[in-house]
């Protein structure tokens, strides 16, 4: 009786040690995530990173950042509950049972190549679930968030474009003009900021009373002078130039409109330029997203 008493005691004090060696790293409302959940992800980030790129972008990440990592996947799956998504457990057997078609392997061939990775196969059958689970959440959640507009993409193009010199632009303007025995050193270096104020508040300054504006449309790069056509080319849609001298004037152009000449260049670049802008949108929108989703949950790092 005596020995049985002490293998219970024994019993009872390794589990209280394995409870403590598993330390508590995080916590989101009633879900723990520990030491050794994390330890374990940071073990075969490589293969994650192949299996789910989109959630492992990286395959070096500290144990905070793991644990954060961690977090967003709970408050991900907590979201699709409320929308009503299940991922069921045949969707991603039937996502596997896809991804071998696609590479011509074998169940055992994915074992194999899973074990070379240390990954056991119920991992990866989580990671494919989580997978499915963010695809869905973004394509729900996040990209209605985020939209690119066309002038956007046409700012994008022309400053990477500002120095070629082969392309050639047909604009849309408002000149502000200011004669110079008006413009003082101080008003000058405000000039732009001032305007821009104006066109939001619609009040000008008693400084500009003499400012006289004029609508130029369908202005081509031809017969200007090379400082004007530099000026316009780093100016983007739906901005002011920097203030330039011209006669007796200082001129600021108000860009309402700035096409190529010669727009095949353009269309060949939108869709390309289209991606790369929504997602660096998309990217900032997931971000904002999990920070405000936070505050809804009971989210504690240790």
């Amino acid at each position: 009786m005596k020995s049985i008493f002490l293998i219970l005691i024994f019993g009872l004090n390794f589990t209280a040690q394995a409870k403590l060696l598993d330390k508590t790293l995080a916590v989101m409302n009633n879900e723990i995530i520990t030491l050794s959940q994390v330890k374990r992800v940071q073990q075969n980030l490589p293969a994650r990173k192949n299996i789910a790129p989109q959630i492992y972008q990286t395959t070096d990440l500290s144990l905070d950042e793991v644990s954060k990592l961690l977090v967003r996947r709970l408050m991900v799956r907590k979201k699709l509950d409320e929308m009503g998504y299940i991922i069921s457990n045949e969707q991603v057997e039937s996502q596997i049972n896809s991804t071998q078609e696609r590479l011509g392997l074998r169940r055992q061939d994915l074992l194999e190549f899973l074990s070379s990775n240390q990954m056991t196969f119920d991992e990866y059958f989580q990671i494919t679930k989580q997978s499915i689970e963010f695809n869905i959440f973004f394509s729900r959640v996040i990209q209605p968030l985020v939209s690119v507009t066309e002038q956007e993409i046409k700012n994008a193009f022309y400053n990477q474009n500002k120095n070629n010199k082969t392309l050639s632009f047909r604009y849309t303007l408002v000149d502000f003009s200011l004669h110079k025995k008006h413009m003082t050193k101080e008003l000058l270096e405000n000039y732009k900021t001032i305007l821009e104020d104006f066109q939001t508040t619609g009040v000008l300054p008693s400084e500009l009373e003499s400012l006289e504006t004029n609508v130029l449309g369908e202005i081509s790069e031809d017969g200007l002078n090379n400082k004007l056509k530099q000026t316009l080319k780093n100016t983007n849609e739906g901005d002011f130039s920097n203030p330039i001298l011209v006669g007796d004037y200082y001129k600021s152009f108000f860009v309402r409109s700035k096409d190529l000449a010669e727009s095949e260049v353009y269309q060949e670049a939108k869709n390309r330029i289209n991606a790369r802008l929504f997602e660096e949108k998309a990217i900032e929108a997931i971000e904002l997203w999990y920070d405000r989703e936070e505050t809804n949950h009971y989210v504690r790092y240790f």
